[in-house]
């Protein structure tokens, strides 16, 4: 009789264990999906408001400096009633079939409309360019300080930027077609002939 009481003694000790076993391993189950499920929303808010492309890790770092939420240009634009740039055109130049050219180039054909009463001296302004599925592509710093735009006029502006071939980001800018691209851009200050700034 003593040794059945032992042996179920030692039977439920062990089934015990078990139990505490399972229940700490479920526990840490529940943590860990918990933090996967964390890190995803992250991931995914990331996808939402950056734009930033997961599926290359070599390009999140720079994406993400890089990106802007465009909900920045509803808070923060008011500049950009003053001036208006316009993207006309792009041209993608490849030293393969262009000799006037050293490495990959696009070249941007722009208008810039200023909507003041003052002739504009110069403006710097951040350009974003999206693709067809409103992720951002790419961002340029734009400074302009060649001729003057004149007080409510017009005026044309051609310039280029190089691409390093070797990088994803820039490829994928040089190969994004015109035609699928979006251009939204948040002018950062503007200088007037008369020496005033806003």
């Amino acid at each position: 009789m003593k040794i059945s009481k032992i042996k179920l003694f030692l039977l439920l000790s062990v089934f015990y264990v078990l139990i505490l076993s399972a229940c700490n391993q479920e526990e840490a189950k529940v943590d860990n999906d918990s933090t996967v499920e964390h890190e995803q929303e992250k991931v995914e808010s990331l996808n939402q408001e950056g734009k930033v492309d997961a599926s290359n890790p070599d390009n999140i770092v720079e994406s993400v400096e890089k990106t802007t939420n465009k909900k920045e240009f509803a808070e923060d634009n008011h500049l950009n009633t003053y001036l208006t740039l316009k993207l006309n055109d792009v041209l993608a130049r490849d030293p393969s079939m262009d000799n006037s050219v050293f490495g990959y180039e696009l070249n941007f054909f722009m208008q810039f409309i200023n909507h003041t009463d003052k002739d504009i001296k110069g403006f710097i302004a951040e350009t974003y360019f999206y693709d067809m599925f409103d992720e951002l592509v790419y961002t340029l710093d734009l400074k302009y300080e060649w001729d003057t735009i004149r007080a409510n006029d017009s005026t044309e502006f051609n310039t280029a930027v190089d691409l390093n071939q070797f990088k994803d980001v820039d490829m994928r800018f040089y190969n994004l077609p015109f035609e699928n691209m979006t251009f939204n851009y948040k002018i950062k200050s503007i200088i007037f002939t008369d020496g005033t700034s806003i």
